[in-house]
């Protein structure tokens, strides 16, 4: 497995499109993750003006809250992972290097898990951001602070991994189908922003849960704060299990479906 991290990141260490795409998702997060509050006081200093319903300021980062709601805002950004991995994986077509690896003795099957783990590092290397500005944020903004406070919801750290894995894993997915980065890249999007958007609201709610994209927005629900309880908005302070499990098996899905691709196809 180790052998196969390297063999991948010998690929991608000298690639400044891949450094460039990083350094861009990392700057927006951690803005988003350190702007967000900001951005919604304000909008609540200005309705405090046009409405005679007392508006409280309230804090997105006290602890343990703090997981869920910067979950929810990074999930947002889970597509820019998802087109790293769409972009590498049609890359790897591209320039041939697919057939490189299995004539040099790889095998299909290490080659597939090569790009799981690709996928499985980036999700991993996201969750840490988050992990690691939630402590710099929650201690910041939060009066009193117990470990039991600052790991209370932690669970929601685990969503967020699930959520961009499970993207990612459907971006290689398209990618190993199409193998073309620019009609992998249109299509993908096409799907993601337009075609499950009408998909999931013509089918019933007990329907669209299944649907891929539905199932990994709806691991982690809209932030919880007192804004949102002030005005009787239902949301969930939990992670779904049926949530997870839908979501696990479109994961385990794409895998195996693109397994099935690799055995079939020539490179």
């Amino acid at each position: 497995m180790l052998r196969l991290i390297k063999i991948d990141f010998k690929k991608y260490a000298n690639s400044r499109t891949f450094w460039v795409l990083l350094l861009i998702y990392f700057v927006l997060i951690v803005a988003v993750f350190f702007f967000s509050e900001k951005v919604l006081n304000l909008f609540l200093e200005n309705a405090k003006s046009t409405t005679p319903v007392p508006v409280p300021n309230f804090s997105l980062y006290s602890f343990p809250h703090i997981w869920q709601n910067m979950a929810f805002f990074g999930g947002g950004f889970k597509i820019l992972i998802a087109l790293i991995v769409l972009i590498f994986v049609t890359s790897e077509f591209s320039y041939k290097t697919i057939r490189q690896n299995i004539m040099n003795g790889m095998s299909r099957e290490e080659f597939l898990l090569s790009k799981v783990l690709f996928s499985g590092l980036l999700s991993l290397s996201a969750t840490l951001i988050l992990f690691f500005s939630g402590l710099v944020l929650g201690f910041g903004h939060t009066n009193e602070v117990s470990i039991s406070m600052v790991f209370g919801k932690i669970d929601f750290l685990a969503a967020y991994f699930l959520e961009i894995f499970t993207l990612s894993l459907m971006a290689m997915f398209v990618g190993f189908l199409l193998r073309q980065s620019g009609l992998a890249i249109i299509l993908f999007a096409l799907y993601y922003i337009v075609l499950e958007t009408i998909l999931a609201a013509i089918l019933p709610d007990e329907v669209s849960i299944f649907l891929p994209v539905e199932s990994m927005s709806n691991l982690i629900d809209f932030p919880n704060s007192e804004l949102l309880k002030m005005f009787n908005v239902n949301f969930s302070e939990v992670v779904s299990v049926p949530d997870v499990f839908i979501c696990s098996f479109w994961s385990i899905f794409f895998i195996g479906i693109t397994y099935l691709l690799l055995r079939n196809r020539d490179f």
